[in-house]
């Protein structure tokens, strides 16, 4: 294996996957989390980075908002697929919080966006 080789495999490479904002061709960077993406066009309009989410490429708001990771306080399932508000979006909720998809509780979580 040359130079170029351990160079590319250890900073990454083309993933075969489209840039969903401007179609060019993402890079996996395997120092990086498992599942991200980049975009390197410097004329792409989008966010750049993007994440495998069960085989969609999302950039990190949507990400952040649909994200559901964790399991539900009141009965045990996953989080997965729930729906997530932000602080104050729907009207008075002071914290963020996920809708659990099987038990319709709310589940409160800290932080903007954040997987805890």
């Amino acid at each position: 294996m040359g130079i170029f080789s351990k160079s590319v495999s250890s900073n990454g490479g083309g993933s075969g996957r489209a840039c969903p904002d401007c179609g060019k061709v993402l890079w996996a960077d395997s120092g990086e989390l498992t599942g991200r993406y980049e975009c390197h066009n410097d004329n792409c309009f989008g966010f750049r980075v993007y994440f495998d989410v069960d085989g969609m490429l999302l950039d990190p708001p949507t990400r952040a908002k649909n994200h559901g990771g964790g399991t539900c306080q009141w009965c045990q399932s996953s989080l997965s697929g729930g729906a997530s508000y932000l602080p104050y979006e729907d009207g008075g909720n002071s914290h963020a919080y996920i809708v659990c998809p099987s038990c319709k509780q709310e589940n409160i979580r800290d932080g903007f966006g954040a997987d805890d």
